[in-house]
């Protein structure tokens, strides 16, 4: 009987202030919070809770917090059994604990205008799968990452510059990430190992500020499908996508992709910053079929892209110097190379192992003689490039449109004209 009246009395109080000029209002389980201003800061975590609701926190489902409210006070919500929280533009601070313990949690959306996180507001919310806010909202000391969340799906920062607090907080998360979204960060270089064994990592979307990929940030990303290279990107360091095994797609920004039905396509652009590419940077990226590296590369390290064993299609832009050792060992099914540089790169014996070299490489007209004197790339099929398919179009039965197959390789007609598969006009 005492516990029925306490709970009765509980729920007597349903309204109140909140603030100097906040009031609070709870109905079917909603809490809604009105007004304009600060929220006031209340007592809880290691002492009992002093909000106004805290009695009927186990019923507290939702909030909807007003646009107007600026601030979000300590340990406001504590142990609430909420599921989602979307927190308006006008919010520019929360409090310490502001949602401890509130273990139902999946969701929650903090607007970038918030400048002002408090310690550890987070803790204890084990059931978030989803999170967008910025940076400072991972950013808690390397003592405190136990009680973060550990089980998120989906994390956008939309705001800030990650640090290794921020990725340390992340880290937690390793096993079940399959989408982060960084793109509003202002770091210039992604962090060594930044993101290293997140394996069920799917969808990574990189800042246009990053000027570097650090050693193996995104290695070990085994079900990486994509990736989108920024064009500020001026290097990828060492391993920085070693044994991404299901990457199919690499663009680097700036360029529209070449689209024939059935394959795969990286794509290639000339605004790109991007000069060196390092030792293992892509080694086992299994399921890449075509590879378009954009004009300003200069350096392709060792075994680069090594084990791709899938890779078909391969162009190397005009500003290519040195190709390393091994780089594109095992691309046992590549069926023609295209160089756009007149002067032949600078390769290795085992740069080229175990790829055919009855295969063609085409090269700019009048540099034939370059590659048949150099001592390794003399041993492929040199062709002019842009050559052979005008033997196809001087048929006055060719079509006009459409795809065309000679000597195995596929070409693209567009109104007579004649493409290859970079979409580069022959």
């Amino acid at each position: 009987m005492f516990a029925a009246l306490a709970s009765i009395s509980a729920w007597a109080q349903q309204s109140g202030t909140c603030g100097e000029n906040l009031t609070w209002t709870l109905s079917n389980g909603t809490l809604t919070i009105s007004g304009t201003g600060t929220m006031y800061d209340f007592l809880g975590f290691a002492e009992p809770c002093t909000a106004p609701w805290h009695n009927n926190c186990n019923y507290i489902t939702s909030i909807i917090i007003d646009d107007g409210v600026t601030s979000i006070g300590q340990c406001a919500f504590e142990s609430c059994n909420l599921t989602s929280v979307t927190i308006p533009n006008s919010v520019i601070s929360i409090g310490n604990y502001a949602f401890i313990s509130c273990d139902q949690m999946e969701s929650i959306t903090i607007p970038n205008s918030v400048t002002t996180i408090g310690d550890q507001f987070l803790r204890g919310c084990y059931a978030l799968k989803t999170v967008s806010a910025p940076a400072k909202a991972f950013d808690v000391r390397e003592n405190h990452w136990a009680y973060q969340p550990k089980y998120l799906q989906s994390v956008t920062i939309n705001s800030g510059e990650i640090n290794d607090n921020v990725l340390g907080v992340l880290s937690r998360s390793y096993k079940t990430l399959t989408h982060v979204d960084i793109s509003a960060v202002s770091n210039e270089m992604l962090s060594d190992e930044a993101f290293k064994d997140f394996y069920n990592l799917q969808n990574l979307v990189l800042p246009q500020s990053l000027t570097k990929i650090g050693y193996m940030a995104v290695a070990g990303c085994k079900n990486l499908q994509s990736i989108s290279i920024p064009a500020s990107v001026e290097e990828i360091d060492q391993g920085a996508f070693e044994d991404c095994r299901s990457l199919q797609t690499i663009t680097f920004e700036g360029s529209a992709p070449s689209s024939v039905s059935g394959k795969r396509f990286a794509t290639a652009t000339s605004g790109s910053q991007l000069r060196k590419i390092g030792n293992w940077a892509f080694y086992n990226a299994h399921q890449l079929q075509n590879l378009v590296l954009p004009e300003g590369v200069e350096e392709i390290g060792d075994a680069a892209f090594y084990g791709c064993t899938y890779l078909e299609n391969l162009t190397l832009p005009s500003s290519v110097q040195s190709i390393g050792d091994n780089c594109f060992a095992l691309c046992s099914k590549l069926q023609d190379i295209t160089v756009e540089a007149s002067t032949p790169p600078t390769i290795q014996a085992k740069t080229f192992f175990d790829v055919k070299r009855s295969i063609p490489v085409y090269v700019p007209a009048g540099s034939e003689t370059n590659y048949t004197n150099d001592m390794y790339w003399s041993e492929f099929n040199i062709r002019t490039q842009g050559t052979d398919i005008k033997e196809v179009l001087a048929n006055p039965s060719a079509p006009k449109d459409g795809k065309v197959l000679y000597d195995g390789h596929l070409y693209i007609l567009r109104n007579g004209q004649a493409y290859d598969l970079t979409g580069r006009k022959l």
